[in-house]
Order: C-alpha cells, then structure tokens, then sequence
C-alpha cells in the first residue's frame, strides 16, 4: 500500500467490552455536523438532542468531548499522522488508566480515532450511535483542516 491509499484510511478504536463502533461517513450526520457553529470555540449542544460538543485542534493532534446534559459521556482522541502517533497514544494510555480501562489497542495505522468513555452508561442506543457518528464527521473534517494547513496549497 502506498502513502495516498493509506492517508486516507482510519482506524476507530475502543476499549476491550465495549460497544463496537460504526466509522462509516453518515451524510445525514456529516450536514447536522457542519450546521453546528462554533464547536470549536466551546461546548454546543447538538440539536434537538441532550448532547453537546466540543472539537479541540492542536499541533499533535485533536479530540472531540462530547457531553450529555453537561456531563462528560466520551472523550475521542485523533491522530492525523504518524509523527504525531506516540504523543497522542500517551494520551490514550494517560486516559485508560485514569478511567479503569485497561491497556489501550496501538492503531494499525497513523490515521485514528481513540474513544474513551467516561461516563457511557448515560446514553440511550440511538445517542451511543449518534455520538459515534459525530465522532467520525468531526474526525474527518478535522483530519481535512489538517491537511490545508499542512498543503497549504493544494
């Protein structure tokens, strides 16, 4: 596989017993995702739901907080490039060991989303799967910032 085939490819990870995950684009999602202004700035409640947002971008990497009625429900860590992997896998294992989790999978590839749950038991199917959905579009669009600020021009 060369380097473009595996730019493009994520890995969505969880801990052991937990729910899988579905990482396939929602387009349904992707547009309630884009409508959401200011995620970036602060925490914003996703409409017509009890959950809330919160995109954070840095230098090695992101994560998205995503709360339900102003509780911390998940914290997803992404990882856009391999240089970035080791700091942000230290974040991953700082976290499972913060919430009892157990020793964190290493992503098959340098593209990924690390979901830790905090306090998953609060959300009902239909959130869990939502969450998990806005999770992969705020990835994406994340992972598409990255890569402008990295080429800017291309």
């Amino acid at each position: 596989m060369n380097n473009t085939q595996s730019m493009y490819r994520m890995a969505y990870l969880v801990p052991p017993n937990h729910p899988p995950v579905d990482g396939l684009i929602d387009h349904n999602i992707v547009r309630l995702a884009a409508s959401i202004q200011g995620v970036d700035k602060k925490s914003v409640n996703v409409p017509n739901t009890a959950l809330w947002v919160q995109l954070k971008l840095g230098i090695d990497g992101g994560s998205l907080e995503i709360k339900k009625q102003k509780k911390l429900v998940y914290i997803n860590l992404f990882c856009f490039e391999a240089e970035q992997m080791d700091i942000m896998f230290g974040a991953v294992g700082a976290l499972y060991g913060k919430y009892n989790l157990g020793t964190p999978k290493r992503p098959p590839v340098p593209t990924w989303i690390h979901s830790i749950p905090v306090a998953e038991s609060l959300l009902q199917g239909n959130e869990l799967r939502l969450c998990q959905k806005l999770t992969v579009s705020y990835y994406w669009a994340a992972y598409g910032q990255f890569l402008k600020k990295r080429n800017p021009l291309n």
